[in-house]
């Protein structure tokens, strides 16, 4: 068994965001469920969508959610959910905490949430000339 992994974003970000991490980690993630936030829509089926993927992604090891923005729908939509669950929720997804959380998605859920964080935050640098 591993962690869950569950992305939430505005339109299909997240999708966009899984398929160039396929691209170059040169394999498929398919275990990690992905679920579009539109605004457009009933609110009811939005978390209806959110917590079926956080349902089919929790085999008992724990659900880590990967959102966007803090503060925003996607993310307080996914707070409202993962209390039900042994989870955990990062906000501010990028490329380089994506591919962390999958080549370490065999870790405990503490340790991956550690690894994804650190991960982040060392994929963004200020270069300016």
């Amino acid at each position: 068994m591993s962690v869950g992994l569950v992305i939430v974003t505005h339109g299909d970000a997240g999708a966009e965001m899984l398929k160039v991490a396929e691209f170059i980690l040169g394999e498929p993630l398919e275990s990690i469920a992905f679920v579009p936030f539109h605004q457009s829509g009933d609110r009811r089926t939005r978390l209806a969508e959110i917590r079926s993927a956080l349902q089919r992604a929790d085999s008992g090891d724990g659900v880590l959610v990967l959102t966007d923005l803090i503060g925003a729908s996607p993310s307080n939509a996914v707070s409202d959910l993962l209390q039900a669950h042994d989870g955990a929720m990062l906000t501010g997804l990028n490329l380089a905490m994506l591919m962390s959380v999958w080549n370490y998605r065999d870790q405990p859920l503490g340790v991956l949430v550690r690894k994804a964080v650190d991960s982040g935050r060392r994929g963004v640098k200020v270069f300016q000339s």
